[in-house]
């Protein structure tokens, strides 16, 4: 930085750059960062000043550019001093540009896709991911902005699903522990145990915290024509809906919807949420998607002249996201594991016979929490530049 100067009229400190630009820095907002082992402990990246033992008028006594331009140093009324690298500084700059590239890189441009990534579908190597952090990240990636990566080369026993969760950060517990077994019967009491077709769905959207990273090893596939998955990204779906039926689009991202199940075997269980069956952000982007004709509740909390036509607005979302031109359709070979964004990408499985052997999948869940922080860690580590 070339100068700094306090400008009392904006309560700010103007900071000159170097390569040109001026940029401010509220007084506040630098007595609240300071940087000294005082006010925050770099170790953990947490703050020790209460918010409560700011004075909010607080104006510094001295500003200036120090280390040859490396640094600001400010001086408080107080004598507490507090230095600031440039590059910090720079990054938390308050301008238009600034805050939108960092809105920018707050979350990734997703890449909307329909039945055409069928013959492009992303993949990944399982060896690979258990031992080469590059190739960690870059499936990671693919989960965060595309939605579905098709994993290869799982060997064809139980236990394969933790082993990745792990290796991303560890699996999500359920009702139903770490994991669910899946092996299909002609006649079973949960209904995703059975041959018929399950319909498109999230999975558990009866949870409030639903689970954000879905994977599904294959470990023994029917030999019948039935078994395939079906899997549609809901978010290009929702904003063929926008497009195509505004009205239908509002009523979907306006009215909660109750998702429950009931399990009167054990382990008993009696879970309860609403959601919007489409979650938009404060810029209108479509963040979740929601739907599940076997979880969905017959309570619908709307006025009665109001059924109708949400159910008109469910018909045409369905109706989108049947069309042949938004779905894939896929067979999971044994060793093949589905990874995916579960509250973006809707998936189905075909109705298929027994008489072409038992379906035996495991299923499991990784919050995506722990899955961007696993990323964002992996990014620092190899020095990935986006």
């Amino acid at each position: 930085m070339e100068r700094a100067k306090l400008d009392s009229s904006s309560e700010t400190v103007e900071v000159e750059w170097s390569a040109g630009g001026v940029d401010r820095f509220p007084y506040i907002w630098l007595r609240d960062n300071c940087q000294c082992s005082e006010c925050f402990q770099a170790d953990l990246n947490k703050r020790l000043v209460l918010t409560s033992e700011l004075d909010l008028d607080v104006a510094p006594a001295h500003a200036a550019a120090r280390d040859r331009g490396n640094s600001l140093h400010v001086t408080w009324p107080d004598g507490h001093q507090s230095r600031y690298d440039w590059q910090w500084l720079r990054d938390r700059c308050f301008s238009t540009q600034a805050r939108a590239d960092r809105e920018r890189r707050w979350r990734r441009k997703k890449q909307l896709w329909g039945a055409e990534l069928f013959t492009n579908l992303p993949t990944a190597d399982f060896p690979a991911l258990l031992t080469d952090d590059r190739a960690l990240y870059d499936f990671l990636f693919l989960l965060d902005t595309i939605g579905l990566v098709l994993v290869q080369n799982v060997p064809r026993q139980v236990g394969q699903f933790q082993e990745l969760a792990n290796r991303v950060a560890f699996p999500k517990m359920t009702f139903l522990g770490a994991e669910q077994m899946l092996k299909v019967k002609p006649i079973h009491g949960n209904f995703l145990l059975s041959t018929a077709p399950l319909g498109l769905h999230t999975d558990l959207a009866y949870y409030n915290y639903l689970p954000g990273v879905q994977m599904m090893h294959c470990i023994k596939q029917t030999e019948s024509d039935g078994g395939a998955s079906e899997l549609v990204d809901a978010f290009n779906a929702a904003y063929q809906l926008k497009e195509e039926n505004p009205d239908a689009f509002k009523l979907l991202t306006t009215v909660k919807v109750n998702f429950h199940r009931i399990g009167k075997a054990e382990p008993k269980h009696h879970m309860r949420e609403r959601h919007h069956i489409i979650s938009v952000s404060d810029q209108g982007e479509v963040q979740k998607v929601v739907c599940g004709k076997h979880s969905r509740d017959s309570v619908l909390d709307v006025p009665v002249d109001q059924v109708k036509p949400f159910y008109r607005a469910m018909r045409a979302f369905d109706t989108i996201l049947s069309n042949p031109r938004n779905c894939i359709r896929y067979k999971m070979k044994e060793g093949d594991m589905l990874a995916f964004d579960n509250l973006r990408i809707l998936h189905d499985r075909t109705a298929f016979s027994m008489s072409g052997g038992e379906r035996h999948l495991q299923v499991g869940y990784v919050d995506w929490d722990e899955t961007y922080s696993r990323m964002r860690v992996l990014q620092a580590e190899l020095g990935i530049q986006e």
